[in-house]
Order: C-alpha cells, then structure tokens, then sequence
C-alpha cells in the first residue's frame, strides 16, 4: 500500500513537473510571437498602403486596401471560433494560419510586378489573404496562451508582451523605412519593398517555428465558447458594455474615414521621403 501510494505521488510530482515545464514554454512562445509579430508589423503591414501607392494606386483602391482585408479577416475570425468546436487541435490552427501569413507575402511583391495593369488590386487580395490568415489564428491563440497564464499574471505578462512589441516595431518602422529611402529615387523602388516584405515573411516563419515545441495540453475548445455574440449581447450585455461598444465603433469610423489617405497625402502631396513616413508611423507608438 505505502509502495502504491510512493508510485502515485511520484506520477504526480512528475505530471506537475511537465505542466509547469511545458506552461514555461508556452510563455516563452508568446513572447517570441510578439517579438515576430512586431518585425511584421513594422517591416510589412505598415508599409502596404505606399507600396500599392508606389503602383499608381487610385483613393478608392487605397481605401479598398484598408477597409477590404479587414473585413475578410474578420469574417475569418468566426469562421476559426466555428472550426474550434470541431477541429480543436489549437496548435494545428495557429501553425496553418502563421504559415499561410508568410506564404501570402509572395504574391503580394510578385504578382503586382508580373502583371502591373492590375498591380494595385493584387496588392488588395494579397492583403486580403493576409489578414484572413492573421485572423483566422487569433481566437486559438488566444484561449492557448490563457490556459498557460494565471489570471492574476496575465495582466503582467500582457503588458511586458506590449512593450516587446512596441519596442521591435519602433525599430523596425524606422529601418524598413530607411531601407526603402535608399531606392526611393530610383527606377528599382520595388526592391526595397521586395526586401522588407521578405523580412517580414520570415519573421512568421520564425514564430511558427517557435511555436513547435509547444505543447497544446488542454486540446479541447471551452464550454463557455459555445455561447453565441448575439445570445451574449441579448442577455448578459450591460449598458456601459453597449455605450462602449458604441464609442469603439464610432471611434474606429473617424478614423478609417480619413486614415486611408495619409499615406497618399504624405508621400505624393507633401513628398516626404520613406523614412520620414516610417519616422512618423513610429511617432505613433511614443504616445
């Protein structure tokens, strides 16, 4: 009896010991998620509005551009809260959505300069595959970092998280910026652009990498998932949550009424170089 008892703590102590171990890693791939995710960002999401702008792109293909593939992106976003239900292998999601946001980056840069008559609105389902794949891995991503994170360090690790990518995307604003200054003057622009969409590929190939030794140790999608928006709006909504949903999305209409044309103010009217426009993309992140 005392040997059957010695034999069961010793799994147990062994069990806690993988958790914790395999809890570490998981929040140690968050971080160099967000880490990837900020070269991203900085080096390729940011710079997608000059870049079609560079291929003569009209003001209503640049609005197009911004307001198109967050719509899909969306859209992808439910369609991976469905699909948790009945595929909840999170890790599987979150591995295909990654890979399928560094694959999306070649027909970005390829397809606008194989067939340029048609560059800027390559250029917007490219982005629209982009942002679906980015979307698509956010609700598994999500509910996988909360199962390693107590509730009362999530805030800490979130916040150091945040300032990771504040940090890296600063820098990396200013220097795709700087990089693409090089050619701004020349018949070759679209090498700069080539370049730092190629880095910011590869910085999703290295958070799915990243992400391979972690393990997804609660496989199933919660209970509490199951609960629709609209049954959760209805009945468990309070009024602040209302008027808050209601100055987000006012606030978020001003400003994608005018946010699509910065970029064509700054850089056709006003002629600032790249760098000056990544310097005041990463002007942003100060405040």
């Amino acid at each position: 009896m005392h040997l059957t008892e010695s034999t069961d703590s010793q799994e147990t102590a062994t069990n806690g010991s993988l958790v914790q171990g395999a809890g570490e890693r998981g929040r140690r791939y968050g971080l160099r998620d967000g880490a990837c995710q900020a070269v991203t960002q900085g080096s390729g999401e940011q710079y997608l509005s000059a870049f079609a702008l560079l291929l003569h792109a009209s003001p209503f293909q640049l609005s197009v551009l911004s307001a198109l593939p967050q719509l899909i992106g969306t859209g992808a976003q439910l369609i991976s809260v469905k699909l948790l239900r009945w595929f909840p292998n999170r890790k599987a999601l979150i591995s295909a959505g990654t890979i399928g946001q560094a694959a999306a980056w070649i027909p970005i840069v390829l397809l606008p300069l194989l067939f340029p008559q048609w560059g800027p609105w390559l250029v917007v389902a490219g982005a629209a595959a982009y942002f679906a794949c980015a979307h698509f891995t956010a609700p598994a991503w999500n509910s996988l970092i909360a199962d390693w994170l107590d509730q009362h360090e999530r805030g800490a690790y979130f916040a150091r998280r945040a300032q990771i990518i504040a940090s890296l995307s600063f820098f990396a604003l200013c220097g795709a910026g700087w990089l693409l200054s090089l050619w701004q003057d020349s018949t070759a622009a679209w090498w700069g652009f080539v370049l730092i969409f190629a880095l910011a590929g590869s910085a999703r190939i290295l958070s799915a990498v990243a992400l391979s030794p972690v393990h997804d140790v609660h496989p199933t999608a919660h209970l509490e998932a199951q609960q629709g928006f609209r049954e959760f709006f209805r009945q468990n909504a309070t009024r602040d949550f209302r008027r808050f949903l209601l100055f987000a999305g006012l606030m978020h209409a001003a400003v994608l009424v005018a946010g699509p044309f910065f970029v064509l103010y700054m850089l056709r009217d006003l002629h600032l170089s790249y760098f000056g426009y990544g310097g005041w993309l990463a002007a942003g992140l100060l405040g």
